[in-house]
């Protein structure tokens, strides 16, 4: 019976030191998450500045925002170990959605909250790395129209009250205010019924049906590639059956066609903002639509009201 002991004994002391090191990691880990509190994840700009406004200055949810979101197109990411350590972390990740599933493959779904579900989605033209001619899918740039922005907004509300009931009254009444302040500036963005014009990102698309624009052509214009010799015609031939055309650019890609602006006055060139980027700042989605009203306003001979 002592031998046996004394066989086993090694045996029971490792599994007991194993146990003992795994209960004090499990009490480090729920410690460290207990400090940090619960944590929300949003996966581009204008949600975090939607997540930042309606969160005000309430305490308990840590709001991070994943990294490479800075041009708000999802199609080409690719998640380094670090984002997916910060997305396993999360209590809540919420999304644009519109094709941005695709990155989020092995997250649990309860914890993904879609902005954009429900929401009417244009198609866009998306060119992915390494191909020649861009694709038809799902346009994402939804949140560039108050409209779907302000829809956007009432969804992250609904979410932070699920994963914070405690604060649901704030969450409430910071989404109420910020809805208003949403809405103001929509008002300010003129009708432009029927008057045609030339995205050159599909970025823009959302915006321009907000205002009424008649979209004749929409290009593909990145970071990383421009336009062809065929599509610059179609270009030159829509402004001179077009008198009064615009040629409508996104700010975040800096390629422009000086030959093709020519060809329209350059008051009907115009450069707009999608938001996507910032100073960290709340207002900066209202701020950046609010300078596209301005220049919009500009087309009807007066200022934003």
């Amino acid at each position: 019976m002592k031998s046996t002991f004394r066989h086993y004994a090694p045996v029971a002391l490792l599994l007991a030191g194993i146990l003992a090191v795994s209960t004090l990691l499990s009490l480090l880990t729920g410690s460290r998450r207990e400090e940090q509190g619960t944590r929300l994840l949003v996966t581009n700009y204008p949600l975090y500045v939607a997540a930042q406004n309606i969160l005000g200055d309430t305490d308990g949810v840590t709001l991070t925002m994943l990294s490479g979101t800075g041009s708000g197109c999802v199609h080409d990411r690719q998640l380094t170990p670090a984002d997916r350590r910060t997305l396993e972390q999360a209590d809540m990740v919420i999304i644009n959605g519109a094709g941005e599933q695709a990155f989020l493959e092995g997250v649990d779904p309860v914890r993904v909250v879609n902005t954009s579900a429900g929401l009417y989605l244009l198609q866009g033209a998306h060119r992915h790395e390494g191909e020649g001619s861009p694709h038809e899918t799902a346009n994402e740039h939804v949140w560039v129209s108050p409209s779907h922005y302000i829809q956007q907004v009432t969804v992250v509300r609904d979410a932070l009250i699920r994963l914070d009931p405690p604060n649901a009254a704030a969450y409430t009444a910071n989404a109420e205010e910020y809805r208003i302040a949403v809405d103001e500036v929509a008002q300010r963005l003129p009708r432009l019924s029927g008057r045609p014009c030339v995205l050159f990102h599909d970025s823009l698309a959302y915006l321009a049906g907000e205002v009424g624009l008649d979209v004749k052509l929409t290009l593909t214009v990145d970071g990383d590639s421009g336009i062809d010799a065929e599509s610059l015609a179609q270009v030159e031939s829509l402004a001179k059956q077009y008198p009064d055309l615009l040629l409508l650019y996104d700010t975040q890609y800096p390629i422009r066609y000086g030959a093709v602006d020519g060809l329209v006055p350059a008051e009907q060139v115009l450069a707009l903002e999608s938001a996507v980027v910032g100073q960290g700042s709340p207002t900066d989605w209202l701020d950046a639509m609010g300078r596209n009203a301005d220049k919009l306003c500009q087309l009807t001979g007066g200022d934003a009201p």
